[in-house]
């Protein structure tokens, strides 16, 4: 997997063979540092033509829920626009975090997307693919 993007809150990897984009969260960020994040995803994930997507937040933090419902409005449809087939989630340790990506699933289910899929491990969503 080659590294493409790295910060103190992120790193973006690109996997060829399975055509993914796997973001991998590193902790706490702002509003402002998130919707940044998603944006770089979203513009690696067309320049690479990926059309699948993980998001590793095991290791990441709370977001509020103007932030997930942001993404979902704003980022979600230009990924499923440039062809995302498989959205995968590995799921964080902490409950709290947790929350955040019930948040986001929510705000899916309301879009009418079906490809929203939980997992315990990198390797596990990988092997999904």
């Amino acid at each position: 997997m080659e590294t493409l993007y790295s910060d103190r809150i992120l790193d973006l990897k690109y996997e060829p063979e399975k055509k993914c984009l796997v973001q991998v969260w590193k902790g706490f960020c702002t509003s402002e540092e998130f919707r940044a994040s998603q944006q770089k995803s979203l513009d690696l994930f067309i320049e690479k033509r990926c059309t699948n997507f993980i998001s590793d937040t095991t290791n990441a933090s709370l977001l509020k829920k103007e932030d997930t419902d942001w993404a979902s409005a704003n980022i979600m449809p230009k990924l499923f626009k440039a062809g995302m087939k498989k959205l995968n989630m590995v799921l964080p340790s902490s409950m709290f975090t947790k929350l955040t990506i019930s948040n986001l699933e929510k705000a899916e289910e309301t879009s009418g997307r079906d490809i929203f899929k939980k997992f315990g491990s990198l390797e596990s969503a990988l092997a999904d693919l």
